[in-house]
């Protein structure tokens, strides 16, 4: 892989880290959208979730709390459920296609998180699990569906934030061998670390100068700019890659 390729994804790994510090939610939404157009096939998002999973970790271990152990189980069927769809998505479905799954699953991983507030039935937790567990096997984008649910479960902040990152951790880890990891050299694999690991501080710390409701707003533009177009320029190329 060439220096520029190495810093387009770097440049997209420290974007979404960016939108991550500011908001505690779109590292992937914003990172797999770019990430999967440059880099083709599923590798790309194996990449993201690899990712993902160091940021998890880091945010674990800051967060002094106990997990919400009741809630996960409650996930778990769903959860399951969510990540044998997605494997069998990943079977059926054609390469030439990948570019415009990931896409569309991150808009409508923005859409539930738009529409959040409206997910508070009986089988909400099941479905935010089924949704979340899919779209992140496939495109490494279930972050906002377990969040919206998590939120409305009444716990403190350090739970919720220990609780979410475990469960992300523990599905991203899960579909590193469905999807496979694009690493090309150490090198790479240590530019893209450190851009998520600068672009998640950078985020935090210009967080300090805004208050809650204005980086939310940011993130949400940020995050529906980059999966609208990511989304229009896969199908634009879609002709060229099914001829």
């Amino acid at each position: 892989m060439d220096a520029g390729t190495v810093a387009l994804i770097a440049i997209a790994v420290a974007a979404g880290g960016v939108v991550q510090g500011l908001s505690g939610l779109g590292f992937a939404l914003v990172s797999a959208p770019v990430v999967s157009q440059i880099v083709p096939g599923t590798a790309g998002i194996g990449l993201v979730n690899a990712l993902s999973i160091v940021q998890n970790v880091w945010l674990i271990a800051r967060t002094d709390a106990r997990l919400a152990w009741r809630e996960i189980r409650r996930m778990v069927p769903g959860l399951v459920m969510g990540v044998a769809l997605g494997w069998l998505v990943l079977r059926v479905s054609s390469p030439a296609l990948f570019d415009v799954i990931v896409a569309v699953s991150a808009c409508a991983s923005v859409a539930w998180l738009l529409l959040a507030g409206r997910f508070r039935g009986p089988l909400a937790g099941f479905l935010s699990a089924a949704w979340g567990g899919t779209v992140n096997t496939v495109a490494g984008v279930g972050g906002p569906p377990i969040a919206a649910y998590l939120v409305t479960r009444g716990l403190d902040l350090g739970s919720y934030v220990k609780t979410l990152q475990v469960v992300f951790a523990t599905l991203s880890l899960v579909s590193l061998p469905l999807l496979g990891v694009y690493v090309p050299s150490v090198g790479a694999a240590a530019v893209w670390v450190g851009a998520l690991i600068a672009g998640s501080v950078g985020g935090e710390l210009a967080r300090r100068r805004f208050n809650e409701a204005t980086t939310q707003r940011i993130a949400k533009v940020a995050i529906i700019v980059v999966c609208a177009g990511a989304l229009a320029r896969s199908l634009w190329l879609l002709p060229g890659h099914l001829s």
